[in-house]
């Protein structure tokens, strides 16, 4: 409504009220502030006194039921907060020898990685790298296995016990780059074009870990982030083999004996209780080939079980970044094998599928677990000369 609207409006309020003191004046300034579209104004009178008689106009506005309209804010009705359960959720994974019976969960990645042929081209996004017995390279595309030609020397420590440069978290989650850590530098390769660049960093590396454009370098004395457009490293105020696959800079830092673990990040931390979940309710400290991986705000790492739970068995932990609260385990028993079901460290994390799956290797079988549902399933096959692998995530 205008301001002559206003005034024609209080102009004849005005004219139908009884003689006495005038509120035209205090009616034009409560109308100016108040300029809903649509009112219905209600005009009521007030009583008598002895001595005088006030009048007394009361005003009453009713808004018809109307859309909501552009620049009105609306607040929403509060909703509970769900009740999270103080004990996590725990699923187990059959022995290994019942693995065969686990549904097959359909993915982009090639079922069975045996008899995958080579080829010289094939288009296609690379779906992952692996390393066969014949010591190259090659990139998996839903067509077949293309070698991947750059040079390349063994990951080597500072002991000097090598090993491949291929890492779990060489290829870049988008599958078009791929890093390999050699001594006194990366190697970086852009799959898609396929050029390689060396970047100098001094030392034993022997894990990388994307950052986005950047990348973490792990060594045992010192740790870099490497910076891919400019080159440079910068050496960081922590070493050793912490990192968290994924976007955030997240370390998961486990004490040698007893202590509390921590979920590290940008110079703040939260407990990670595993108290009664992992053996001495710790992280394997150390273990180049297992490292937590981040989704969203969730984070996933192995180790060994906690003796309350079975006496030999790995387990899968899935926490909340943020509280360090611990959302749900995958037990996975080591069956009636003499040995140990998985390597060093328990059954590795290896990625996510999508928001809710994550990728566990079991021996040479990669399973699917639902950490909403808690479903497992088979996701590939991957045959004894398949020395190393890095996975596309998502």
């Amino acid at each position: 409504m205008t301001d002559q609207g206003l005034r024609e409006l209080f102009n004849d309020l005005a004219e139908t009220l009884p003689e006495g003191p005038s509120r035209a004046g205090e009616l034009w300034r409560q109308g100016t502030r108040s300029r809903t579209r649509r009112r219905r104004w209600t005009v009521a009178a007030a009583a008598a006194t002895a001595a005088t008689v006030t009048v007394l106009v009361v005003v009453g506005i009713v808004v018809s039921p109307e859309p909501v309209e552009r620049g009105v804010t609306v607040y929403p009705s509060l909703t509970p907060t769900p009740t999270v359960p103080a004990t996590p959720a725990m699923d187990t994974a059959p022995p290994p020898s019942g693995e065969a019976g686990l549904p097959t969960l359909a993915t982009a990645l090639p079922e069975r990685w045996a008899g995958i042929p080579v080829v010289t081209a094939v288009s296609g996004p690379v779906l992952a790298l692996a390393e066969f017995g014949d010591g190259r390279i090659y990139m998996m595309k839903s067509g077949g296995r293309l070698p991947l030609d750059v040079k390349l020397g063994d990951s080597v420590d500072s002991a000097g016990n090598g090993g491949t440069p291929l890492k779990p978290n060489s290829l870049a989650p988008d599958g078009t780059m791929a890093a390999f850590p050699q001594k006194d530098e990366v190697v970086v390769v852009d799959l898609v074009i396929g050029q390689a660049r060396r970047y100098p960093v001094p030392g034993f590396n022997e894990v990388v870990l994307w950052r986005g454009e950047q990348l973490l370098v792990e060594q045992e004395k010192a740790d870099y982030l490497l910076d891919l457009a400019t080159g440079k490293a910068r050496r960081q105020p922590y070493k050793g083999f912490t990192g968290v696959a994924g976007y955030r800079d997240l370390r998961i830092v486990s004490p040698d004996q007893g202590g509390w673990t921590v979920i590290q990040e940008s110079g703040s931390e939260v407990a990670l209780n595993l108290q009664h979940i992992t053996s001495n309710g710790g992280m394997p400290v150390g273990n180049l080939g297992n490292h937590g991986w981040q989704r969203d705000g969730l984070v996933a790492r192995s180790a060994f079980a906690h003796h309350d739970q079975a006496k030999e068995a790995d387990v899968v932990v899935v926490a909340d970044i943020a509280t360090g609260r611990v959302v749900r385990t995958l037990l996975l028993p080591w069956g009636d094998s003499s040995g140990r079901r998985c390597g060093k460290g328990g059954c590795p994390v290896r990625g996510w599928i999508g928001q809710d799956t994550v990728m566990v290797e079991s021996g040479n079988r990669l399973l699917g677990w639902n950490i909403t549902t808690g479903a497992l399933s088979r996701v590939a096959d991957l045959p004894k000369d398949v020395t190393a692998y890095s996975l596309r995530s998502g």
